[in-house]
């Protein structure tokens, strides 16, 4: 390998420093995966770094495959020695090996959010609330909250509640943990809390680690969170060379924990650290690197760097501003459609990115309605779909009997004529003799002489549970050969005729196939994983790692497009409260706002080719009020034509843009561009007002109590009480103020 002629100079310079610690900082585009994977093979080749002695750390699953079948066409002799994992697929992989030293079985199950958020709703429904009630939703915030914190129960001590429910959200997390406990199950958070906690434990088990270990390296470590700095450090050695790459600039996460002071103050913690930039991005055209890096340099937050390219300028940002947010996305259906039927553009080099998932609706329609193949990602994942999670709940219960989870979800899927009364029987009965409701089930007849149960269900269940067993012990024997032993299990259930039932059974059908379809490419890319790898690779599956390549346009959110690139990208919604968020700056202040700042960098800097940032005007019933434009379009260089058009409904107070000069000193821009475009009233009512007489041909007089906006009324009539109008009808007139 030519090393100097592959690299451009910063990244030969990267690729090859002697530095023990190293951080590279890598904006857009500048090739980092490029750095990280030659670096890999550099160690290798060149330093003659034994391959098992690296650990390399991604973001995503899809990324540590990519960078691993890179590094192996580089040295292919390196194929079953090299480790490059997530955080949470490296401590599974940990785990695996480890946990027996906590007293907790290997075989443990990963939930998933949807198998937390059954498991806490069944501990509430047992604590009498509704299934649906808000406490649900608050005692995961809290539990995921206390996680990040490496906080578990009994290290929780209220003297006075910090918020309402407090001591309740602490209740609910003590029986979640007893709950995960008796069936032998972990969360995502559990996986890096378990492993630390072994790590910090039991000083043999850490040594032992931290010798097979003298390289780390790990990718986007600007969205790094304290508790997977810690696991970092306790694999560390004094010996240990860490390498890491990152953008403080796409710092995108810290709502879920990542903290950007890791990456900003690393040289504190690693003095002889050398920092290289790579500042020449290979992606974008120049007039969008210089939109994104005018955006960029309003934050204060950051290690300043100046991207530049040699690309070629490229065609100037296309701003689109729309009456409406239907219009807007009928817009981007019309040059999606000369895109590909003009220009020679293909869907799949298109992408559209949003804020929010509840932007979708209108873009959707649309698309539909213009017959543009489209997928979202980042919405419902393929493994979160319902007769998948059923399938897979079976696989749990053949590596983990007291996954009671799994086993409630299945135990009437397909029809075996049990319902709720029975349900209830078997947990209250399985609980009383303290076991899981599966090997409570096993033992009816042998062990166990007496039970409420209907004889039929019980039948049933235990010819579900036999052939349960047969299947393990058929894998056990001739485990290479598992995918068709799993495919004979379902079907032999009836689980093909039960879909079938449904008026989208053949397409549910179709993705059980693709499934096993999965586990055979899975078999043929790992030949000697066994089926319990198998099952953790999809439990820690992430939404990038279901892209695949298609002839269809692209939806996601900005988070989910973190580290893709399209030639095309509309960045549509960019309006003040939806993008920035409203909530954003409301919550956190100037750092909120510099978090949506990065964001949008982020969204920006996904375009190859050309960039389109779309708008609306109309009224939003998610804001609460009419749609101004984002002030990250005047930011970025694309300035919008300040034009005050007539709007009955808005109020005369102008929008205000959020800046700040140093640190959080917040100064307010009263000239924020707006432009507006609304159809004329048909009464020759110009405008309404709360406290305005209005006289209506059937209700009579009334007051006008609230505006809603889209030219509706809210009026308190004194004969008919209030009622809501629309403002413009021929049947309302305007008859005066009332003070």
């Amino acid at each position: 390998m030519n090393y100097e002629k592959d690299l451009n100079e910063k990244q030969f310079e990267a690729v090859t420093t002697s530095f023990p610690n190293v951080r590279i900082i890598a904006g857009a585009g500048s090739g980092k995966t490029r750095v990280l994977t030659y670096r890999i093979a550099y160690l290798i080749s060149e330093l003659h770094v034994l391959p098992w002695k690296i650990l390399a750390i991604t973001f995503t699953n899809k990324v540590a495959n990519e960078m691993k079948n890179r590094v192996i066409k580089m040295i292919p002799e390196c194929e079953k020695d090299l480790t490059i994992k997530t955080f949470h697929s490296f401590a599974a992989l940990f785990l695996r090996k480890e946990i027996y030293q906590i007293g907790f079985p290997t075989s443990f199950t990963i939930l998933d959010e949807e198998d937390q958020t059954k498991l806490v709703k069944d501990i509430v429904a047992a604590m009498g609330f509704k299934r649906g009630d808000k406490i649900v939703g608050k005692a995961l915030n809290y539990i995921g909250s206390q996680k990040l914190h490496e906080r578990y129960p009994e290290d929780i001590n209220i003297i006075k509640e910090l918020f309402e429910d407090e001591k309740l959200c602490l209740e609910i997390y003590t029986r979640y943990e007893e709950e995960k406990t008796k069936q032998m199950s972990l969360d995502f958070d559990d996986l890096l809390l378990k492993t630390i906690y072994i790590l910090e434990n039991y000083p043999t088990t850490r040594v032992k680690w931290q010798e097979r270990i003298d390289h780390i390296l790990i990718d986007e470590f600007q969205d790094t969170n304290d508790v997977e700095y810690k696991l970092v450090k306790l694999l560390s050695k004094p010996s240990t060379c860490h390498y890491v790459v990152g953008d403080p600039d796409q710092t995108i996460y810290t709502w879920r924990g990542a903290n950007q002071d890791i990456i900003l103050n690393l040289n504190k913690d690693y003095l002889d650290m050398e920092t290289i930039i790579l500042n020449r991005n290979y992606r974008s055209t120049e007039k969008i690197l210089d939109s994104a890096n005018k955006l960029i340099a309003y934050n204060k937050l950051r290690v300043k760097k100046d991207l530049y390219t040699e690309n070629e300028a490229g065609k100037p940002i296309i701003v689109h501003h729309a009456p409406s947010s239907r219009s807007e996305a009928e817009y981007v259906t019309r040059e999606i459609n000369r895109l590909v039927q003009v220009e020679g553009y293909s869907y799949k080099d298109i992408a559209i990115l949003y804020r929010s998932n509840y932007i979708t609706m209108d873009f959707e329609t649309a698309l539909t309605k213009s017959r543009i193949p489209y997928k979202i990602f980042g919405g419902t994942k393929f493994y979160q779909r319902r007769e998948i999670k059923d399938v897979l709940a079976y696989f749990h219960l053949i590596t983990n009997t007291k996954d009671d989870i799994s086993f409630e979800r299945i135990i009437n899927v397909p029809r075996r004529g049990i319902g709720d009364t029975t349900i209830n029987i078997i947990k209250e009965e399985a609980k009383a003799n303290n076991m899981s409701m599966y090997d409570y089930i096993a033992t009816l007849d042998n062990e166990i002489t007496h039970s409420d149960m209907p004889r039929k269900a019980l039948n049933s269940l235990k010819m579900m549970i036999t052939v349960i067993e047969k299947t393990r012990e058929e894998i056990n024997k001739n485990e290479e050969v598992f995918s068709k032993l799993l495919e004979d299990m379902i079907w032999s259930f009836g689980y093909k005729e039960y879909l079938l039932k449904e008026d989208d059974g053949d397409e549910r059908v179709e993705n059980v196939k693709a499934l096993f379809q999965d586990i055979r490419h899975y078999l043929q890319a790992n030949p000697e994983s066994t089926f319990d790898e198998y099952l953790q690779n999809i439990a820690l599956l992430s939404a990038q790692d279901e892209l695949l390549d298609g002839e269809y346009v692209t939806l996601m959110t900005v988070h989910t497009a973190k580290g893709l690139e399209y030639p095309v990208v509309f960045v549509v919604r960019m309006n003040a409260g939806v993008f920035p968020h409203v909530r954003s700056f409301a919550e956190n202040g100037f750092k909120g706002l510099e978090e949506e700042r990065r964001l949008a960098y982020v969204a920006m800097t996904r375009a190859k080719s050309l960039l389109y940032l779309t708008y609306a005007s109309d009224y939003s019933y998610v804001l609460g009020g009419n749609l101004l434009p984002s002030q990250f379009l005047k930011e970025s260089g694309n300035e919008v034509v300040k034009k005050e058009e007539y709007n009955p409904f808005r109020s005369n107070k102008r929008q205000t843009s959020f800046h700040f000069d140093d640190g959080p000193n917040l100064s307010f821009d009263l000239d924020a561009p707006i432009k507006q475009d609304f159809s004329t009233p048909t009464n020759d009512v110009d405008e309404w007002k709360v406290g305005d007489i209005c006289i209506h041909k059937t209700f009579g007089e009334g007051t006008v109590i609230s505006l809603e906006g889209d030219d509706i009324i809210k009026v308190n009539f004194k004969d008919h009480g209030v009622k809501t109008i629309m403002g413009n009808h021929p049947s309302v007139s305007k008859g005066g103020y009332k003070a």
